[in-house]
């Protein structure tokens, strides 16, 4: 990677919906030199996914897990089925689950269903104020 390819993830990162050719004209290149970079930094998995942000949700928390560390990874299939942002931690706890959602009953849910899988000893909810 160079810092042309550095270049290209900064402006993806802040707006992930500009053209090929609109971030080759911000960066004096062809779209197509744009085009080629990108598909390499997904092929290398420098790029993972391209994804949204929704602004609608009313209710954000972390959901800090604390787990049998023999079960990590079917608790963390068993997130993935139903949550985006999954973070594995050392310390307290062990996993973070990032929620986004409309109301404090629909988190409430969502915490509870972490709750009930196997080889979760606890959680610790941390609700966004602003």
């Amino acid at each position: 990677m160079d810092q042309r390819d550095w270049d290209i993830i900064k402006i993806l990162k802040h707006n992930s919906r500009l053209s090929n050719s609109e971030i080759g004209r911000l960066l004096n290149i062809s779209e197509g030199t744009v085009r080629k970079r990108i598909s390499k930094l997904v092929k290398d998995k420098v790029i993972k996914e391209f994804t949204i942000d929704l602004g609608i949700s009313d209710v954000e928390g972390i959901v800090l897990v604390r787990i049998d560390p023999r079960k990590t990874s079917i608790i963390q299939t068993s997130l993935k089925k139903n949550f985006q942002d999954i973070y594995e931690f050392s310390g307290r706890a062990d996993l973070a689950v990032r929620i986004s959602c409309n109301s404090l009953d629909v988190l409430n849910s969502q915490v509870d269903s972490i709750r009930e899988i196997d080889g979760v000893k606890g959680t610790d909810t941390l609700i966004r104020l602003k």
